[in-house]
């Protein structure tokens, strides 16, 4: 009888844990929602002011992009972008692409994780899912710059810029999430054998 007593008040408390987890799930799932947005409107502007050589211009220096407006000194490393040929503008436009397109997929992926949270799916196949898919995109921002590097050098582009501290960072975070999701995994298996044992 101790054994069913025990049992009902582990499922009792499993059932809390599952709340407050709901109740975390919507601030978040919000918080990755605004900056997936903010992220791909970034993006946007950074494109529309790229190709417009307009009185604001964006500049490519060796380690870093800057939108110089008018009436300000640009850098003395860097070149207006719409300056460069062509293929250079292109493999430029192109690495900004993957870049930031990967870190606007992972926060879409970590919204995705938060909102399955907020309606109660914790251990379902479905979160571990976006949390593997999080991961990959956080890996793919962090290891990009570094991978596209030959690229931009042989179409002759100033930037040199393949590895910055939010890389390691990412890095980092992605390959947490992994191991997090094979955890989730394990717990799915775990939920599973309790409800069968019921």
């Amino acid at each position: 009888m101790d054994g069913v007593i025990t049992l009902f008040a582990a499922q009792a408390e499993e059932s809390q844990a599952r709340r407050r987890i709901r109740r975390l799930g919507l601030p978040f799932e919000i918080l990755f929602l605004l900056l997936t947005g903010l992220t791909v409107l970034g993006m946007a502007a950074v494109f529309v002011v790229g190709l417009a050589a307009g009185p604001a211009a964006l500049w490519i220096g060796a380690d870093n992009t800057w939108l110089v407006l008018p009436g300000s000194t640009p850098p003395m490393d860097a070149a207006p972008f719409h300056s460069l040929p062509p293929a250079t503008r292109l493999a430029g436009g192109l690495a900004f692409a993957v870049i930031g397109g990967s870190l606007a997929l992972a926060f879409h992926w970590l919204r995705a994780l938060f909102g399955a949270y907020r309606r109660g799916d914790v251990f379902g196949p479905a979160p571990q899912g976006f949390m593997q898919a999080a991961a990959l995109a956080l890996i793919v921002f962090a290891l990009a710059p570094g991978l596209l590097q030959p690229l931009l050098r042989l179409v002759g582009s100033p930037d040199r810029g393949w590895f910055h501290g939010h890389s390691l960072a990412a890095l980092m975070v992605g390959g947490v999430l992994i191991v997090l999701a094979r955890v989730m995994a394990l717990g799915r298996e775990v939920e599973r054998e309790t409800r069968e044992f019921i």
